[in-house]
């Protein structure tokens, strides 16, 4: 069976796994044994569904070689950091919290929450559309309490230096915040490499999970420091006591659960990170590097505008090119069944996975090259 013969794929050429990736045929199992479950046995049907979802846990685990006890289940990224927020101590005088103008905005409004505790929150602005190393080695500072870093930009398919921004916020005493949405699934990542402080994450793109199925990661420290005030019985130590005058956070990164938890998409997303880690992801990452270059080599080629970095390891799986007449270009990729879209400040996004075969990218060659011929 071919790798993209285990996929429900969209008629056309696909290129969207920046925004939903594609179904793994795996889920339709998955999904029915959730309903099977709740279809015989009703009330019962608790424990099959909480074992999904601790196989959801156990599943991330495996894929980013950390232990699964520093995972909780969020249902999107903009309630994880919300809760993280929620939980920060005031600001002392003069506390900043560090950005950029590149990160998703949801993460960006939840930021901006903050300021309510006296933080203030500086955006790093992009340099030719790009955020550099050095911008952030001279924006930290001991003054710094937060520094949000997301791995992978989604309007620019750059690949940020983690590893680099999070030793020296620990060498500043900086707590980190690394959101892995736009990476995981598609970049080989080691969190225990990072010792980031907290991570977020997805698996509606790469992860081919749909969406709802989200998770914060913490480290030992602040598993077991941070009290948030967002919370629910399953942020218990002990959810099933039914005592309500008795509350104890949960010994771990489950005290940021909340209440009666989302099971189904958890239970998908168990499943596709099965079959992706059975893929391998560093087959994956150098399948998907391959085709990006091959994208990017074709796109210099023609002289077309071209933001994602050229670079090997500063580029995710993500490559983006920009046209003069954006509608004349849309138009081009729509005739050739070229499924992308649109970012307004640097152009068109083209996402190959593991399923993106010699068809695909011959599809989307051919109509660089006929943009390209029009000077567009």
């Amino acid at each position: 069976m071919s790798l993209k013969s285990r996929f429900h794929l969209p008629e056309g050429h696909y290129f969207l796994s920046h925004s939903v990736g594609a179904m793994p045929k795996d889920c339709e199992a998955a999904a029915g044994e959730f309903l099977g479950a709740w279809k015989h046995q009703g009330g019962d049907a608790w424990p099959v569904w909480l074992e999904g979802v601790e196989q959801f846990l156990q599943q991330l685990a495996a894929l980013t070689r950390v232990p699964a006890s520093g995972f909780c289940p969020q249902l999107n990224l903009s309630s994880a950091l919300s809760k993280l927020v929620g939980a920060l101590p005031n600001a002392k005088p003069g506390q900043r919290i560090l950005a950029t103008e590149l990160d998703f905005p949801s993460m960006g409004f939840v930021l901006q929450q903050a300021e309510k505790k006296g933080y203030r929150l500086q955006l790093l602005e992009p340099q030719a559309g790009l955020v550099s190393l050095s911008q952030w080695q001279q924006a930290l500072g001991e003054d710094v309490a937060l520094a949000f870093i997301t791995h992978a930009i989604s309007e620019t398919g750059q690949l940020q230096s983690v590893s680099e921004i999070c030793a020296l916020a620990r060498s500043l005493g900086v707590m980190t915040v690394v959101d892995i949405a736009q990476s995981l699934g598609v970049i080989p990542i080691d969190l225990g490499q990072w010792q980031a402080d907290a991570v977020l994450g997805s698996c509606v793109k790469w992860c081919c999970a749909g969406p709802g199925a989200a998770f914060l990661w913490l480290s030992d420290r602040l598993a077991q420091t941070l009290e948030p005030v967002d919370l629910g019985w399953f942020s218990h130590e002990a959810p099933f006591e039914f005592d309500i005058h008795d509350f104890r956070y949960a010994k771990g990164a489950k005290r940021f659960w909340g209440g009666t938890p989302s099971v189904l998409p958890y239970m998908l997303a168990a499943a596709s990170l099965q079959q992706l880690r059975a893929f391998g992801d560093s087959q994956i990452y150098q399948h998907n590097q391959r085709l990006g270059q091959g994208i990017l080599d074709c796109a210099l080629s023609y002289e077309l505008k071209v933001v994602t970095p050229n670079i090997s390891g500063e580029r995710s799986g993500t490559v983006v090119v920009d046209f003069a007449d954006r509608q004349a270009a849309q138009q081009v990729f729509n005739r050739l069944g070229i499924k992308t879209d649109l970012r307004p400040r640097f152009g068109f996004r083209f996402s190959p996975h593991i399923y993106t075969d010699g068809e695909d990218m011959e599809a989307l060659l051919q109509g660089l090259r006929q943009l390209a011929g029009k000077r567009l």
